[in-house]
């Protein structure tokens, strides 16, 4: 898998730069300075779940365009930038509020020992991925089909995600702690880590997830 990712990687990478700096970027600013606004408003409630909710819906509504060249490329076909561009227009909505659900049932789980919120958790990384089926019952099945067919495996799949975009926060952070606290410096890093990083993660969760990848996207 790890050929197939970079050889998709090498093969597309024009339209992978461009969706960093026309999705990716965007999206990341946006995400990072409501979270400072949040944590230096004086009426923020609870403001840590506001900013978890903000990485993962950063993460996960950037997904489409990759999504989508992966799929097409499987099938011999290509994406250009403005497709990947008007595709992540058309599935935001959709994500936006899945997002939005589910994550509040994963905070509400925190008070059932967990449970939902591994579940609700495991649901925000699948479903992204099926988003562009017909209705919303479509994208439920689909989902639920892969989390009863991976099982275990996913919450593996959850961790290694939740794990690498911590550790390269942390390690952004040794870096710019030998310097002034400069949140622009830190916006820029976040920006650049995104864009290089996001982009194989999605490469990677697409071939994962979508093992039917032969079939066509729904229109």
């Amino acid at each position: 898998m790890i050929r197939d990712i970079f050889d998709i990687y090498n093969r597309n990478w024009s339209q992978i730069l461009i969706w960093s700096f026309v999705i990716i970027l965007p999206v990341t600013v946006i995400s990072f300075l409501s979270m400072i606004y949040v944590y230096t408003s004086e009426n923020a409630v609870a403001p840590e779940y506001f900013s978890v909710f903000a990485i993962i819906l950063n993460f996960i509504i950037c997904i489409p365009p990759f999504m989508k060249m992966v799929i097409v490329y499987k099938q011999d076909h290509s994406i250009n930038s403005l497709e990947g561009i008007l595709y992540f227009i058309k599935q935001f909505g959709i994500l936006f509020v899945f997002t939005g659900i589910f994550y509040f049932i994963a905070v509400i789980g925190i008070y059932f020992l967990f449970i939902p919120t591994i579940l609700a958790l495991v649901f925000l990384l699948i479903f992204p991925f099926f988003s562009e089926g017909r209705n919303v019952k479509e994208i439920y099945k689909n989902t639920i089909q892969v989390i009863m067919k991976e099982n275990i495996s996913l919450i593996g799949e959850l961790l290694v995600i939740f794990c690498l975009n911590i550790g390269c926060w942390v390690i952004m952070m040794l870096f710019l702690a030998q310097y002034e606290n400069n949140i622009f410096a830190f916006l820029v890093f976040r920006v650049l880590l995104n864009a290089l990083v996001f982009p194989i993660i999605y490469i990677y969760l697409t071939l994962r997830f979508r093992k039917e990848i032969s079939n066509p996207l729904m229109e």
